[in-house]
């Protein structure tokens, strides 16, 4: 097996490279300067096994440290005093979130695909070894920045403790899928969850549970986690002993390892596929018009025919912040406690509101529906690209998405306004406008900022498939600008006059842009 598992890392080493060499050979002027010969120079394994190793041990170190960073130490900053308690409770839900959304086994990759399916690998002799170096990753990379972040509030072996619960109920759940498997036929794939409503729903009310009862001075005592512990060790040591002795790997990489889980619909057959399961939400009746004229009707027609795609999405997000709104509504009334965080937390929210909005917002999926279900096969017209008809089109389509997102994104602005009032209020009236108004301008952001970025990226190829590296780069970007902005420390009014600001002179350049560019670059990649 330590062959095989040695084969595996080759094999995972050379395609994350070719990766990385063909995205900086499509960035502009940085892709001219990479020969198309690279691949034959003779120090290239070198070069290649360097960049793994430096790609390894960002996912061993780096990932772990920023995920303990964000999601345990930063959170823990909103809590008056805390102790070791309040670690080791709010790291066993977040490891039980991890227990389902994270197994290794039944996350289907290229990896693995290319190396069983077309390499013919024994499944077994193939995950093993991965599954084991996997946990190993996660035991050091997690003990690290444990010790790190942490060695003046827990002991070594408390930290080794969490990391040993971590890989014990990784174990379990693998275990229960098993078992899944054997009495239903149910094959897991943790990208394409069965229930995307319930997938969600459980993971938000773990995050509650964890996060929120610390609130109340609820958590997991020490003395207790060393029970579950023990309870939690014995089961994953079966668990692990079933992983190592389970015969039927063969079954499931065969189901869990199809081309549709592995890759981007690429081929014509795929897309039928995809355009035949997307029918469903796509209204044909022939009775639905418009009143428009010019591509104006046109895309009114496609934004009629597609509102399940287009709108779903954001009226499930408004149904989400509504509740998330009227529960904490709630505890402010029945707990007066309550009100002095909330209210210092509404106050403060606004710069993190930016980084939450980079997720609420729709953009990148009305724009993926917008290729699939129209621009696809209408780029290939040589009228669809004239500047005229391409900037028409925009204007339209830039309408229709901030329409869209100010729906649950003005909910949002107006109950995050109301909990402050009802959680106290403020001295200055004006920033329960300066609320509203700079949510809604960061909404309007992303709607261009999205739409902006397809036009003149234009990401996808004929074949369906992203293949844009600027694109991608962009898109990183501006998650970690966001990101960052959310950190700094400032008054919701002086952030809020800034945010609208911003908002308006990137609309004035981003529409320049785009009037001169888009009719250039709006065209399908090969």
């Amino acid at each position: 097996m330590l062959n095989n598992f040695l084969i595996s890392l080759r094999v995972k080493n050379a395609y994350t490279v070719n990766q990385i060499i063909y995205g900086f050979s499509k960035l502009p002027l940085i892709g001219k300067l990479i020969p198309t010969k690279f691949y034959g120079f003779k120090y290239f394994k070198v070069i290649s096994f360097i960049i793994f190793i430096i790609i390894e041990l960002i996912r061993t170190f780096g990932y772990k440290l920023l995920y303990i960073y964000i999601f345990l130490l930063l959170s823990l900053t909103i809590y008056e005093s805390f102790d070791v308690s309040y670690i080791i409770h709010i790291y066993i839900f977040l490891a039980l979130i991890g227990s389902f959304a994270n197994t290794e086994i039944f996350n289907p990759t290229r990896d693995k695909y290319y190396l069983i399916v077309l390499m013919k690998m024994r499944s077994k002799d193939y995950i093993i070894p991965n599954f084991v170096y996997f946990l190993g990753s996660i035991f050091i990379g997690q003990l690290v920045s444990l010790i790190l972040l942490f060695f003046n509030v827990i002991t070594w072996y408390q930290a080794l403790m969490l990391v040993i619960f971590t890989l014990c109920i990784k174990s379990i759940a693998i275990a229960f899928y098993f078992y899944r498997m054997k009495k239903k036929n149910i094959i897991i794939n943790e990208n394409k969850p069965k229930s995307w409503t319930l997938y969600f729903g459980l993971i938000i009310s773990l995050l509650l549970i964890g996060y929120l009862l610390p609130y109340f001075n609820l958590v997991i005592q020490v003395n207790i986690f060393y029970i579950v512990f023990i309870i939690t060790l014995i089961l994953g040591v079966i668990s692990f002993r079933k992983i190592l002795t389970y015969n039927n790997y063969q079954y499931l990489c065969k189901e869990l390892l199809k081309h549709d889980n592995i890759f981007v619909v690429n081929k014509s057959n795929n897309t039928e596929q995809l355009t035949t399961t997307s029918r469903n939400q796509i209204t044909l009746d022939k009775g639905i018009t418009s009143s428009k004229r010019g591509f104006a009707y046109f895309h009114d027609l496609f934004v009629k025919r597609h509102r399940k795609i287009l709108i779903d999405s954001a009226k499930k997000m408004t149904v989400f912040i509504l509740m998330i709104g009227i529960v904490l509504g709630i505890l402010i009334y029945f707990i007066p406690a309550l009100k002095t965080g909330v209210n210092n937390f509404a106050l403060l929210l606004l710069p993190y509101m930016l980084f939450i909005m980079y997720f609420i917002n729709t953009g990148k999926n009305i724009t993926n529906a917008m290729f699939m279900n129209c621009d696809h096969s209408m780029l290939f017209y040589r009228f669809y690209r004239e500047p005229k008809i391409v900037l028409s089109l925009f204007r339209e389509r830039l309408k229709t998405v901030i329409v869209i997102n100010l729906l649950p994104t003005t909910v949002l602005a107006i109950v995050l306004a109301i909990l402050l009032f009802l959680s106290g209020g403020t001295s200055n009236p004006l920033n329960y406008i300066i609320i509203i108004l700079s949510i809604i301008s960061m909404s309007i952001f992303f709607s261009i900022h999205n739409l902006v970025l397809y036009y003149l990226l234009q990401p996808y190829n004929i074949g369906m498939e992203m293949k844009s590296t600027t694109y991608t780069i962009a898109s990183i970007i501006t998650y970690w600008s966001c990101y960052y902005i959310s950190r700094i420390e400032m008054s919701t009014f002086i952030f809020g006059i800034i945010m609208i600001i911003f908002v308006i002179l990137y609309s004035i350049i981003s529409l320049f842009l785009i009037y001169n560019y888009a009719p250039k670059t709006f065209k399908l990649k090969n």
